[in-house]
């Protein structure tokens, strides 16, 4: 049992690697590509944040990720749960691993889930499915992206109408006015995201007292953000590239918060297969869920450590394709872009809805790309990125049933 977690563990941490490797564009590509920071400061600074998310958050994200998708009932027994667990993170790693050595973003999620049904239907059949709950992922994943374009394309939109629309010589004067409204509409927005998954999450956010919160921080940001803005503002006269050089600062704040959420919630699609091996080899059993099981910290640092390792190694890759291939960005439009991400995955979280956020990134990079039409985007690459998605459950599935077979020859002798 010893060996067969640290083979879990080294499975999470390949996982993991991978993991952020590939999600870290959804934080960062939007800043690289405007020129808000730099390729090496932002892979420095994503893994530093993605292993804080990871530590402090991650044991917060739900722990039912794999038997909220498959009725664990359908494993006969211990050891070919745990050889499904161990065929998950091999596929599940696998898959990242390749779409990010292309410069393809994906989500881990999808794999995730993808593996698991994957290995419920040769065990459990296709019964063992639960198809009602994997039907809402799938309309979530869809609706996603659309969601996100519209967003980032109304914001660009609100941008140019409140800030460079009407006289030149009063730019500046608007960009005081505006930017720290939206700065402080994405700042909270991001601390209800990483509020969402603290425990007292449930008690602070009853909707009378979350209204009384808004009503107080947003003045209050309102004020510091237009200081922020009034001093970024000395040196410039009234040029738009003034205006440019702003958006550029607020940027690279948004991103590095957007980043910090991404680790603590992605650190779950890393750590959930090791976490139910764990508990299963702890009690000798299967248990029903693992919902009421709290995370040993060692976990949640294996996850962070492996994805900080991701971001460090490949994660330009696909900043690369989020940040420059798709369409050209501006600070104002990557500002729209990190605006967008976190009022979409703010907006599913209302609504309850499981979302990705690659496909909540990569939807908002579309939307500023369709300010200038169809012509502003690469729509050779869109379709590919598109493919790739369709294709990630089933090949996920394909993977993982593949590796299971030889997983639980080798496990026979235990």
């Amino acid at each position: 049992m010893m060996f067969i977690l640290i083979l879990a563990a080294i499975g999470a941490i390949f996982v993991a690697f991978n993991n952020g490797a590939n999600d870290v564009a959804n934080a960062f590509a939007s800043a690289v590509g405007a020129k808000a920071l730099k390729i090496k400061h932002a892979l420095l600074i994503a893994a530093i944040l993605n292993f804080l998310g990871a530590i402090l958050l991650g044991a917060n994200v739900s722990k039912t990720l794999i038997d909220g998708v498959v009725n664990i009932s359908c494993f006969h027994d211990k050891n070919a749960y745990i050889a499904g667990m161990l065929a998950c993170m091999v596929a599940t790693g696998s898959f990242v691993f390749l779409s990010t050595r292309t410069g393809l973003p994906v989500s881990s999620t999808h794999s995730i889930v993808g593996g698991m049904i994957g290995i419920a239907t040769v065990l459990g059949g296709v019964g063992a499915v639960k198809w009602k709950l994997f039907s809402l992922l799938t309309l979530s994943w869809i609706s996603t992206p659309f969601l996100a374009a519209a967003c980032s394309l109304v914001t660009i939109k609100l941008i140019k109408l409140t800030i460079y629309r009407g006289e030149s010589s009063k730019v500046m004067q608007r960009a005081c006015k505006w930017i720290p409204i939206y700065a402080s509409i994405i700042t909270i927005a991001l601390i209800i995201a990483i509020g969402q998954g603290s425990k007292m999450w449930k008690s602070c956010m009853h909707p009378c007292r979350a209204w009384g919160i808004l009503l107080l921080v947003f003045p209050a940001l309102y004020v510091i953000f237009r200081i922020i803005t009034y001093r970024l503002t000395i040196k410039f006269k009234d040029r738009e590239f003034g205006v440019e050089h702003v958006f550029r600062r607020f940027q690279a704040g948004t991103s590095c918060l957007i980043g910090f959420a991404i680790g603590s919630n992605d650190v779950a699609n890393s750590v959930t297969p090791v976490i139910a091996i764990y508990f299963v080899t702890k009690l000798g059993m299967l248990p029903d869920s693992f919902a009421n099981y709290s995370i040993p910290i060692w976990m949640l640092a294996v996850g962070g450590l492996g994805m900080s390792m991701g971001v460090l190694s490949l994660g330009h890759r696909v900043i690369d394709t989020m940040g420059h291939s798709i369409t050209l960005l501006s600070n104002s439009k990557g500002f729209s872009v990190d605006f967008s991400t976190a009022t979409t995955i703010i907006l599913a979280s209302v609504f309850g809805m499981p979302i990705s956020s690659t496909h909540a990134a990569t939807g908002a990079v579309i939307g500023v790309g369709l300010d200038k039409g169809l012509k502003g985007l690469n729509l050779r690459l869109l379709f590919t990125i598109f493919v790739t998605w369709l294709m990630t459950v089933p090949i996920s599935a394909i993977f993982t049933i593949l590796t299971y077979s030889i997983v639980r020859t080798f496990m026979l002798p235990l």
